[in-house]
């Protein structure tokens, strides 16, 4: 029995395996502010700070990964130009807005939280970038 799949369809199991590394640094920050809770409290600013860089990265995380599939099945931009017109119009500058807001927050962090908020923040980038390099033919 032969699995046949449309071409188009491997640019989203990429764009899936993409998203692994910033949903895992994600788990891992918010698991390192539990921990963290456990063995020595933050100050009470410093808690709420670093929960709404928490809130803030994953409402960017989801946006981020609604926005690469509506920008992929509106037909990318091969070429530089525009997709067609789809759900990725509007949702770009909320995204935008909140991956700022989240990397900001991200600095009122200490030790680990901060480093993989940090970490999160570039390699949200980087999906964004590997994302638009896999798309070209």
């Amino acid at each position: 029995m032969q699995f046949r799949t449309s071409p188009d369809a491997f640019i989203y199991v990429g764009s899936a395996i993409l998203f692994l590394l910033p949903c895992s640094l994600f788990c891992l920050a918010f698991r390192g502010l539990i921990q963290s809770n456990a063995r020595a409290p933050l100050p009470t600013w410093r808690k709420y700070l670093v929960m709404g860089a928490l809130g803030t990265s994953g409402l960017a995380t989801i946006l981020h990964i609604v926005w690469n599939a509506s920008w992929l099945y509106n037909g990318g931009s091969p070429h530089g130009g525009l997709a067609g017109p789809g759900m990725w119009r509007p949702l770009g500058p909320v995204l935008v807005w909140t991956f700022f807001a989240a990397t900001a927050l991200s600095f009122f962090g200490r030790g680990k939280v901060r480093a993989l908020l940090i970490g999160w923040s570039v390699s949200m980038y980087f999906v964004f970038e590997a994302i638009y390099l896999l798309q070209f033919d």
